[in-house]
């Protein structure tokens, strides 16, 4: 099994592949074939951006369009209307002026084991690449390809051992990470120089790899052990990027798909806080993962969609970037985006005080989810203010429930409706909650 890019690119297929959504749901490939949309649910009509609200960031918080489709410059155009940010999205390694001919990806398919073999074209494929885009408000690299992760098992390979130059494994296996984080760096390093001053990432390796089922029921030991190879290859790429990515396209209509929002980004934002304060970009998408037979191509229950603009804000993310391939699709692409829009609203609505709290919640995410618990993340403002998310994915449509955060001195009660994620601002002794504004129809 392969999971790829446009050009064809297969991804690691490692036991991460699988942790990432079990069987059906290998790996990541958020930016790329396995995520073509389908149009199972076309018939209903979509609205019009015309009547959708618009979205105002600040305190250092965005909202970002990365959607691909039937009609880019009438949707890139009303996103920026609509207070969306533009992504420049690159395809690192594809050749399309050659026809594929010098496609990175493709000279890979035959080296997993030997980084330091690039093909004698790889500076010039890539800078070209990059030169090619501009003009959007962040740029990124999406890089995405399959190598051995076994240091010890690339060992046996003579070719990547004599072009290391070291003499033991300890010592190749430093060398070995290194060299395949190249792949990743130079192409960050090398946007950088062609486009200054606009900030760069990297869509494919990942301070914490997307996960699901390796975080599901999971300790903290159990989940730090499963991605200690992410760690190991970052630390290399880590100086070349201006912000950090984490994948959160949804694979499942579960209440855990909450949970796994919120513990993806919380988890790559605690991992990369050791290297300074980087703002982290979640990107989301509001169709299910192509890997989910049943419901690939269908857009998100509303719970889900309502939660993807609302949760990552509240686990250390600075921005949402909605991500999409709607080459089939022609006017406004979904249905969800009102509520989406709607969602969002809420947290530009208090931005300027979100953006200077800081995450404060009791337990991680992933042990939340492990006990089938709601989830509440806290934003500390100061002593006596707090902006407060609230979820209960677990429990009906219909039923509400109450939950009790304590806030420094005081506690809270929160109303859960149904499936709906609840903001709250508390401000010393009062407690309010931001109303959804009405989706249009």
């Amino acid at each position: 099994m392969t999971d790829e890019t446009p050009t064809g690119a297969p991804r690691r297929l490692t036991r991460r592949a699988l942790l990432a959504g079990g069987a059906a749901a290998v790996g990541a490939g958020g930016l790329g074939t396995l995520f073509r949309a389908r149009q199972a649910d076309d018939a209903a009509a979509t609205v019009p951006w015309s009547r959708i609200g618009a979205v105002d960031m600040r305190g250092g918080l965005s909202a970002y369009w990365n959607v691909r489709g039937g009609d880019d410059e009438a949707n890139r155009r009303s996103a920026r209307e609509h207070g969306f940010q533009i992504v420049d999205i690159v395809n690192t390694y594809a050749d399309y002026p050659g026809r594929q001919r010098e496609n990175i990806s493709t000279f890979l398919k035959g080296n997993r084991t030997n980084p330091w073999n690039k093909p004698l074209f790889f500076e010039r494929i890539v800078r070209r690449n990059i030169a090619a885009k501009s003009g959007g408000a962040i740029f990124v690299n999406d890089i995405e390809f399959s190598f051995e992760e076994d240091a010890d098992a690339a060992w046996e390979d003579p070719a990547a051992r004599a072009a290391s130059g070291v003499e033991t494994k300890a010592e190749f296996a430093e060398a070995y990470y290194g060299e395949w984080a190249s792949w990743f760096y130079l192409p960050c390093k090398w946007a950088r120089e062609l486009h200054p001053g606009q900030p760069e990432g990297l869509y494919g390796a990942q301070p914490f790899r997307r996960d699901y089922y390796g975080i599901a029921g999971k300790t903290a030991q159990q989940i730090d052990g499963t991605h200690a190879s992410d760690a190991r290859l970052w630390q290399y790429i880590d100086p070349y990027v201006d912000f950090y990515v984490a994948s959160v396209y949804v694979f499942y209509d579960r209440p855990d798909s909450v949970f796994y929002l919120a513990a993806n980004v919380e988890e790559n934002y605690q991992r990369t806080r050791r290297y300074g304060d980087r703002p982290l970009y979640a990107y989301f998408w509001l169709r299910y993962h192509d890997s989910n037979r049943v419901l690939r191509g269908q857009e998100l229950a509303p719970y889900l969609v309502e939660a993807g603009a609302a949760v990552p804000y509240f686990c250390g993310a600075r921005g949402v970037v909605l991500w999409g391939s709607e080459a089939a699709h022609r006017g406004q692409y979904y249905r969800s985006l009102p509520l989406y829009v709607a969602s969002l609203r809420r947290v530009a609505g208090l931005s300027e005080t979100i953006g200077r709290a800081t995450p404060a919640s009791d337990e991680p995410a992933h042990v939340a989810w492990r006990e089938r618990r709601p989830l509440v993340r806290k934003l500390r403002v100061s002593e006596s203010e707090w902006i407060l998310l609230a979820a209960n994915p677990w429990q009906d449509e219909v039923s509400t429930s109450t939950l009790r955060a304590a806030c420094g001195r005081r506690t809270y009660s929160l109303d859960v409706r149904g499936r709906h994620t609840e903001i709250y601002h508390a401000q010393g002794a009062s407690v309010r909650r931001l109303p959804l504004p009405e989706p249009a129809t």
